[in-house]
């Protein structure tokens, strides 16, 4: 060997054991002496300090539940005492001289879409929004001392700007024992997450729910309306407001016996047998309805005189009689037998004697109200989970310490004063929410009067805010006792201001209240696609336009939003002055396109503000050209099978071909995450003046409760009159067109039949 060659070798091998010296990489981490640095995605690494090499072991937990495994494609190269990790998408510099958060690892973007990071520590000055605890005594966005009492002292409850997307392009998040949150300059942390997303949202919920776990499955059902009101009703009070519901051709799933389904006190679990003389058999006739059952309770005390408490303390560990304490505020005079509801050894004691019990007896969901946990989320979910069979919905207040809420099924916004500026404030909450994939439950209407003098009913706001549930991730009425509502100063004839009962309010507001819910339970086939979308990308049913529409700053703003892929709702949420027989009007940002009013058909023009006029029963809803929307025949509750399906389109400005990957499942058990589920593309080939096509293409997979055969109708709003429809090739004689909006009754078919929709204006080309 040469001595050219020879030196060739020993330098090769100096670089290799430099480069041993320097970092050790093993898969997707790259490990140095003072950091570990392990790319997750093209966009997303995590870092951890260490000394020598030695660093504490990635661990999983609440805040961070699982780690990306898939092998991400970097290279590593070093440039002096600079070390730089690079992606398809972004170059991570390590500094080792520098503290890892003050300039030691910072980020070069590999094109223009990524933004430069200089300093993890950086403040988030342009952070979205996340997620507020609770709205509680809340008029707006002040947050009153008092219940009942709107003079009382108040200060600003704000939505924090905590939440995982920012317009500068880059988010920093920090792990610490069974917690992720947004890091701030000198805050501990185990791990620090870095995701580079710039405009592109998408891929942010893409990172972080990799690492923070998935948004749940919703049990179908719960995308319904769900009845609710604090009042001491009984058994054949509720059977008759189900079936008034029935009568008045309102779909209804779930009702909630909120206090009055037990006695003792505030934590009491005995039922109430004079309202409830049989509770099973009550809750056998409640499923004869499809109508879910949940009830209202609060956790960490059990009344002291409890038949079963003794044997709740014996089981979860307690001394009885120390652990006896007053009660609430609000009724001091009771004692309880207080327990943690984060100590899983009290839970399950909890569960197992009470819970369960009452899951046997026939009640389907739970809404835990008072003080809250991560932890005890948590343990709702899995002993939910593993001791039914069945996706949990567990109503409770949210926790303002993590980013991981979205896991927990659905957040109770609270006990709200009734009025505007509420209804209005429940939006913005609804919208940052959902940058953390929060879903939120408000009390539609209002939970309680603004003072002592009681609160004048307000049908108009009534139904602006119903307008508002229908386009909400969950749709519930709730307000509180009756006695609060109609003093003499200011409801005569003993008129009950917090009812919720549509017929109560006359027929012009039952008019309004029908067709909101009503338009839920159509969007239905829409809605649970998009639920399911949000469980498969974190991409949430309702979320600010700005996820949409980056580059523009009109879609920062909060009194608008996206409903799904196709559809942007601004829903009305100012009094009209005239009272519920006045018109509304207010102004929106419709983004660039054709877009059409959902209500009057009419077609605009998108890329700047326009005005919308609405009556109590319309507001302002519209939809993209082009759009496909699967939609139902409204029946008595949406959990009824999708027997009809309505293919609603909207004509291009141009021509477009538009799928919609329809998504279909059992609504309950969690059978779909082992394939049992069915989607069944569909397809819309549109133009703005010529022929139009519908394919239904036959369904991929199944499960044991899909339907075999399904009716189908086409709903064509904005093109021209046509010359025929066929199906199959075969005429259909069944449509009529109306005022620029086609409707055609396609028949019955066998679901695994391909089924096509031919709409001509041209009869020899048809």
């Amino acid at each position: 060997m040469n001595l050219k060659k020879i030196l060739t070798v020993l330098l090769l091998l100096s670089a290799a054991w430099t480069e041993a010296k320097e970092y050790r990489r093993a898969g997707n981490a790259v490990s140095f002496r003072k950091a570990r640095i392990e790319v997750l995605s093209p966009t997303m690494f995590s870092v951890r300090e260490g000394d020598g090499y030695r660093f504490a072991p990635v661990r999983t937990d609440l805040g961070v539940v699982a780690l990306p495994s898939a092998p991400v494609e970097y290279t590593v190269a070093q440039t002096g005492g600079v070390f730089r990790i690079a992606t398809d998408r972004m170059t991570v510099v390590y500094d080792p001289s520098l503290p890892l958060a003050e300039g030691g690892v910072r980020v070069e973007p590999a094109d223009g879409s990524l933004p430069v990071v200089a300093r993890l520590d950086a403040e988030d000055g342009a952070n979205l929004g996340g997620v507020v605890g609770a709205l509680d005594n809340c008029d707006g966005p002040r947050c009153h001392a008092e219940q009942n009492d709107i003079t009382s002292k108040w200060e600003y409850r704000r939505i924090p700007m905590d939440g995982i997307l920012s317009r500068r392009g880059y988010t920093v998040l920090k792990h610490t024992p069974d917690a992720l949150n947004l890091y701030r300059a000198g805050e501990a942390f185990d791990e620090l997450y870095v995701m580079c997303y710039g405009e592109d949202y998408r891929t942010a919920f893409a990172d972080f729910y990799a690492v923070a776990g998935p948004i749940p499955m919703y049990p179908k059902w719960s995308l319904g309306l769900i009845w609710s009101r604090w009042k001491d009703y009984d058994d054949e009070d509720y059977k008759r407001i189900v079936a008034r519901f029935r009568e008045e051709r309102i779909p209804l799933d779930a009702v909630i016996l909120d206090m009055c389904w037990h006695v003792d006190h505030w934590y009491g679990y005995k039922y109430d047998t004079v309202n409830f003389p049989d509770m099973r058999a009550f809750q056998r006739w409640c499923d004869e309805q499809h109508v879910k059952t949940g009830f209202n309770h609060h956790s960490g005390c059990i009344y002291k005189d409890d038949p079963k408490v003794r044997e709740f303390c014996r089981r979860a560990g307690l001394d009885y009689e120390r652990s006896i304490v007053a009660g609430p505020s609000f009724e001091p005079e009771i004692r309880v037998v207080q327990y943690d509801t984060r100590n899983e050894r009290h839970f399950k004691a909890f569960y197992d004697l009470y819970l369960a019990d009452m899951i046997a007896d026939g009640f389907d969901f739970h809404w835990v109200d008072g003080a809250n946990s991560i932890y005890s989320s948590e343990l709702y979910r899995k002993y939910l989970s593993e001791g039914t069979g069945r996706r949990p919905l567990v109503l409770n207040r949210l926790h303002s310490y993590t980013l991981c809420n979205h896991r927990y099924p659905a957040g109770f916004s609270g006990d709200t004063y009734a009025t505007w500026a509420t209804m209005r404030y429940t939006l913005e909450a609804t919208i940052k929410g959902a940058n953390n994939g929060v879903n939120w439950s408000h009390d539609i209407g209002g939970y309680m009067p603004q003072g002592a003098d009681g609160y004048i009913p307000d049908g108009e706001m009534f139904a602006r805010w119903t307008q508002l549930g229908a386009v909400s991730p969950l749709m519930r009425f709730h307000a509180k006792k009756d006695v609060f509502w109609f003093p003499a100063k200011s409801c005569p004839d003993g008129w009950d201001g917090g009812s919720r009962l549509p017929w109560e309010w006359g027929p012009t507001v039952e008019e309004s209240l029908r067709r909101s819910v009503r338009l839920r339970a159509a969007l239905n086939p829409y809605i649970y696609t998009m639920m399911r979308r949000a469980h498969d990308t974190g991409v949430t049913l309702c979320r600010g336009l700005y996820i949409d529409y980056p580059g523009a700053d009109e879609s920062y703003r909060y009194d608008e939003f996206l409903f799904g892929d196709a559809m942007l709702a601004a829903p009305a949420m100012r009094p009209s002055g005239d009272g519920q027989h006045g018109l509304t009007e207010r102004s929106l940002w419709l983004p660039e396109g054709m877009w059409y009013d959902y209500f009057t058909a009419e077609s605009v023009e998108g890329g700047r503000e326009i005005s919308r006029v609405s009556d109590i029963c319309t507001f302002p809803l519209y939809v993209k050209a082009g759009a496909l929307i699967p939609m139902a025949v409204p029946a008595d509750c949406v959990s009824a099978p999708l027997e009809t399906l309505v293919l609603r389109a909207y004509a291009p400005a141009a021509a477009c071909h538009t799928e919609f990957d329809l998504y279909e499942d059992e609504g309950e058990n969690f059978d779909y995450e082992r394939g049992a589920c069915r989607r069944t593309l569909l397809v819309y080939d549109g133009t703005a003046d010529g022929p139009q096509r519908f394919t239904i293409e036959a369904p991929r997979g199944s499960y044991p409760e899909a339907v075999a055969e399904r009716t189908y109708r086409v709903e064509l709003v904005g093109a021209p009159e046509p010359a025929s429809v066929t199906v199959n090739g075969a005429a259909c004689g069944d449509w009529t067109w109306r005022d620029g909006v086609l409707t055609a009754e396609c028949g019955t078919f066998p679901v695994a039949e391909k089924v096509t929709i031919e709409i001509r204006r041209d009869h020899e080309n048809s």
